[in-house]
């Protein structure tokens, strides 16, 4: 009798794991005549936050690529007939909207109804308007005080603050549209940052401008003069300029699309049909690897509070894509503004590598500059969205000097050095001439290594880098008519040219290989744990730990931050 019991509960146990086998494999169920209903809001980070405390305390953050994803999947799926975006609250850069919308607009070619509905609550809202433009209709909420009174740009100074605590910040830079130290240091806009803030916010305006224009068939004077003189505000308005089709609720969407609950479906259900399932993600291998957040020495970290791109994590998973013959080409998505000289060049050696054994696409996202430019420039090609910011070719040098704030507080300092320039290095001396001058040498001479690597990765001569640096940001507009980028349009547009580069055919869509490759859940529960905490585990979890393949990651390593920040 035992032993029948014993058969019949592995049977169950078999027959459950064929049935989650085959659940996993097809996904969800989807009636015929769905709508896919997705909300639109938050940041939709390229690396969403790690780590234990993130995943059970934060919110979920769905990654750009996932939400891309879903949408794509939509217009493959013969079961869905359109999607409803509610957009409202939208956290994120020019680029990621032009990315956002792009899919939505693919949606249309496929076909496919597309309804975009703002519910934003009260205030300007010209980028989530942007988003709703993909669609063939606008809507806003009856009650929603949506408004688009044109584009702001603010710039913060902090040298008033810190004179307020007798802090004086040593700036040298290379070269005059390097704005990160006058920011830092200064209290107003320079002439080149002028200059520079201008040019860029006059090229995002005329994506706003154009795109509105053309997705409203209206002529760009035309919505030029709505939005910038008349900056109409709620339903009325907006429906009398023509910006948008009516004021409605979501449940009057659902009428107007003629579907009831049953043939709704959420978001996050839909994430959960595979790609493969509507026939995506079924060609040859190609990898994903993200170079997001600030540029550092070590290993990527991605929390809810920061994002680093560790140059370390980011060489193995270069080498590891360019070793494995399975994957046919790299698309190093980047969304960075820059950081350590040092972690850059490591960065951009392995992505050179790496192209002299397969194609490697750079694809950016709303910034990729500095540091982050530096590190794509080794690619064999480059592909912005309009919207992007990029270049910052330069370098940025600040050194505070707080002896004026420990005088203040009663704290005096004296130093004892061996070495003429070692108080180089010391923030309560100030610098004199001829340390001064030893900073300047440094900087010009990684700023000189810079021109030379991306006059090396980008095929150009280092005068033409030269004219199109010295610190000067453009938009992806911009760089791509002076050389920089050499094609735009966001990740599925790069995919399609690693696709090209690679001589995968262009009917195949490759299978996504996203490295680094995400944690295990013994390494999430264990981040950022020091290893010598362990000597206080019970004996049994020291075990477990010692059982565990990989070993458990050390505690966070210090950071030595180098002198020049690429930025």
């Amino acid at each position: 009798m035992f032993r029948k019991r014993r058969v019949l509960f592995f049977l169950v146990v078999a027959l459950a794991g064929v049935a989650l086998w085959l659940y996993s494999r097809r996904g969800p169920y989807i009636a015929d005549g769905s709508v896919l209903l997705v909300n639109l809001q938050g940041s939709y980070p390229e690396a969403p936050p790690e780590g234990i405390w993130a995943k059970l305390l934060a919110p979920r953050e769905t990654a750009l690529a996932e939400l891309l994803l879903t949408l794509r999947k939509a217009g493959k799926d013969a079961r869905i007939q359109g999607v409803v975006a509610r957009i409202a609250g939208l956290d994120i850069g020019w680029a990621k909207a032009n990315d956002i919308r792009d899919a939505l607009f693919a949606l249309r070619l496929a076909g496919k109804r597309c309804i975009a509905l703002l519910e934003d609550e009260v205030g300007n809202a010209n980028l989530s308007y942007y988003v709703a433009t993909g669609c063939e209709r606008v809507y806003t909420a009856p009650s929603a005080q949506v408004a688009l009174r044109g584009l702001i740009a603010h710039y913060l100074f902090l040298g008033g603050l810190w004179e307020k605590f007798h802090i004086e910040i040593d700036v040298e830079k290379v070269a005059e549209y390097k704005t990160a130290g006058d920011t830092l240091a200064g209290k107003e806009m320079s002439p080149p940052h002028r200059e520079m803030a201008n040019s860029l916010l006059d090229s995002i305006n005329e994506l706003y401008l154009g795109t509105v224009a053309f997705s409203r068939g209206l002529a760009v004077e035309r919505v030029r003069s709505i939005i910038q003189e008349q900056g109409p505000s709620g339903p009325q308005q907006l429906l009398d300029s023509g910006l948008i089709d009516g004021a409605k609720h979501l449940e009057d969407v659902w009428l107007e699309l003629g579907v009831d609950r049953d043939h709704v479906v959420l978001e996050n259900t839909y994430e959960r049909v595979p790609a493969t399932a509507v026939g995506l993600h079924t060609g040859p291998k190609v990898a994903v690897i993200l170079g997001a957040g600030t540029i550092v020495l070590g290993e990527s970290q991605h929390t809810a509070s920061r994002s680093l791109a560790g140059a370390e994590s980011l060489r193995t998973a270069l080498s590891e894509a360019s070793d494995d013959p399975s994957i046919r080409a790299i698309l190093l998505r980047v969304d960075s503004p820059g950081g350590s000289a040092l972690a850059s060049d490591i960065v951009w050696r392995a992505v050179e590598g790496a192209r002299r054994k397969k194609p490697v696409i750079a694809s950016f996202s709303d910034v990729a500059a500095s540091g982050g430019y530096y590190i794509a420039s080794a690619s064999t090609r480059i592909v912005a969205q309009p919207g992007s910011f990029t270049g910052s070719i330069g370098v940025v040098f600040a050194r505070p000097n707080v002896r004026g704030l420990l005088t203040d507080w009663g704290i005096h300092v004296e130093s004892i050095t061996r070495g003429r320039l070692a108080y180089l290095d010391d923030i309560t001396t100030p610098l004199d001439a001829e340390g001064r001058a030893r900073i300047r040498e440094d900087v010009e001479r990684t700023y000189e290594l810079f021109v030379q690597r991306v006059s090396d990765g980008r095929k150009l001569e280092k005068g033409q880098v030269h004219d199109v640096g010295r610190g000067r940001v453009w938009t992806g507009a911009q760089a791509k008519e002076i050389g920089l980028v050499d094609a735009l349009g966001g990740f599925y547009a790069a995919l399609d040219l690693a696709k090209q580069e690679a001589g995968i055919p262009a009917e195949q869509d490759p299978e996504l290989v996203f490295l680094p490759a995400a944690k295990g859940w013994w390494q999430t529960l264990t981040e950022g744990v020091d290893s010598k905490l362990l000597h206080e585990m019970p004996r049994f979890l020291r075990e477990l730990a010692r059982a565990y393949p990989k070993g458990l990651p050390q505690g966070p390593a210090t950071i030595m931050a180098d002198h020049f920040w690429v930025q």
